[in-house]
């Protein structure tokens, strides 16, 4: 909807949530409980957190099944599948790296949206004859790099999997299967690509209503399944478990912070395009927001920042570009103040780092070189 409608139609109702949403006192957040006891509170906030993402499935074996395996030279790529829940399989990559001791330390890539269904896990990692609109979509977005690449090459194990409703999660209709259309297996035009995403972005909020009325939430799947991509990490022989880092741009920054707060197995995370006080958002920035974007009542006990807060005293880096239009600058700047203090408060301010650039919504090459060096240090 555009900002537009809501100045001329709504404006009385949307300063009525404005004033709501400012209501909240995020009572559980760090600067607000200066916790004692850092590990009871970080225990009674996740039990807020998954509380409030309605979606715990039980628990089973990954039960994984490598697909491929191809020779990378400096790596090698698995293409596989595994289990996050009893009913539910991901499509994923592995990348090994090679002539480096293992077990070695490992990242969880977590990919974008950027409103493109229909690769997901292929938007950060290379493969062969790779389609012109995927490689024109990495310039923009990462700088023609794949990064899960350059980390492989640099000697970590690399997971990536598809995110719900992207890749070969994707929507795909029976008038698709109709029409010879929504194919993987072949090559199709830039228009019928177009034509599939702008469908399913379309059709996204009507995904999001139908898992709300399921009794679920969108961010609880994303959290579940990144959590459970953890656990099948740390059952590669390849992987030492000590050593897990988590990584992404746009909603893959989201995945992180999350992932970062509630799985203590995360050593240290990369933050990109996505780091902003949710107090900020109404009325224009909400409409930018994915439905991934906030579990439903959680700011009354933690803003977004908080969640990432719960990963102390494990090291953070904050990437964002100052021309992102995603997310307000006073949200941004006092999520990085939040952070900040929570980490001078436990004593580890070199713990936390933000990089910022006069830059678009995106992982340029600077950013992903400092991400690297960030890891090295601590992870």
């Amino acid at each position: 909807m555009h900002y537009a409608f809501f100045s001329e139609m709504l404006l009385p109702e949307v300063n009525r949530w404005q004033a709501e949403q400012q209501r909240t006192r995020q009572r559980l957040a760090f600067l607000n409980r200066r916790p004692k006891d850092l590990e009871a509170w970080k225990a009674e906030c996740r039990d807020r957190v998954f509380a409030a993402l309605v979606y715990r499935p039980e628990p089973c074996k990954p039960d994984a099944a490598i697909l491929e395996r191809v020779d990378k030279g400096d790596y090698s790529r698995e293409r596989l599948k595994f289990h996050t829940a009893p009913n539910v399989t991901v499509p994923a990559y592995l990348l090994v790296p090679k002539r480096v001791k293992l077990p070695a330390p490992a990242v969880l890539a977590l990919h974008d949206h950027s409103g493109f269904y229909y690769w997901g896990k292929e938007h950060i990692v290379e493969t062969e004859n790779e389609h012109p609109v995927l490689t024109a979509f990495r310039q923009r977005r990462y700088d023609g790099l794949s990064f899960p690449a350059t980390l492989a090459r640099h000697g970590y194990v690399v997971l990536t999997i598809d995110m719900f409703y992207f890749g070969d999660r994707r929507l795909i209709l029976d008038e698709d299967l109709d029409r010879g259309i929504n194919d993987h297996s072949k090559i199709e035009s830039k228009e019928i690509i177009d034509q599939i995403n702008d469908r399913n972005g379309k059709a996204e909020h009507v995904i999001y209503k139908n898992m709300i009325d399921a009794g679920i939430t969108w961010a609880g799947v994303l959290a579940w399944d990144d959590i459970r991509s953890v656990d099948y990490l740390v059952t590669r022989p390849e992987v030492d478990s000590r050593r897990i880092a988590c990584t992404g741009l746009s909603v893959g920054g989201f995945r992180a912070n999350f992932l970062a707060g509630l799985d203590p197995r995360i050593k240290a995370a990369c933050v990109a395009g996505w780091m902003t006080s949710f107090r900020n958002l109404l009325p224009r920035y909400e409409s930018y927001t994915v439905p991934a974007g906030w579990p439903p009542g959680l700011l009354d006990d933690l803003d977004y920042p908080d969640v990432g807060a719960l990963t102390l005293p494990n090291p953070m880096m904050v990437v964002h570009g100052w021309q992102d239009t995603l997310f307000p600058p006073d949200g941004v700047r006092a999520a990085f103040t939040n952070l900040a203090k929570c980490y001078d408060a436990v004593g580890k301010p070199e713990r936390f780092q933000t990089f910022t650039f006069d830059g678009p919504h995106k992982f340029p090459l600077e950013a992903q070189q400092r991400m690297m060096a960030w890891f090295d240090r601590w992870v």
